[in-house]
């Protein structure tokens, strides 16, 4: 009877490592592509600040949600990160492209925090 409970909660302790390391992926997943969408919609927008406005901030709190599933630290602050720059950005003229040149930078520190897990 013992022997058993420590067979099972063995076996808990890896199927949550195990959904905590699927959590993570799709963390992982999910910011890569909502930083690339990003992108595309900053050059889609750019001339239309208040959309593009409205744009970053959707894709800051849909970050947000990705950042508290991270699990990683790196990955995590490095998403958060990204989300705070969407929310802070004053969108002029050159939004589109500080989007763009910012993103790619963050963009790097998230995808070497994924290949890490």
């Amino acid at each position: 009877m013992i022997l058993a409970a420590v067979v099972m909660l063995a076996g808990c302790g890896e199927v949550q490592e195990l959904s905590g390391a699927v959590v993570r992926v799709q963390a992982c997943e999910d910011a890569i592509k909502l930083a690339s969408e990003t992108t595309g919609t900053a050059q889609r927008l750019g001339g239309d600040p208040g959309k593009l406005g409205e744009a970053l901030d959707t894709a800051a709190d849909d970050l947000d949600d990705a950042a508290a599933r991270a699990g990683d630290a790196t990955l995590k602050d490095a998403v958060e990160g990204l989300a705070d720059y969407y929310r802070d950005l004053e969108v002029d003229g050159e939004a589109a492209r500080k989007v763009a040149s910012n993103t790619a930078k963050y963009l790097q520190v998230i995808t070497a925090a994924c290949a890490a897990q």
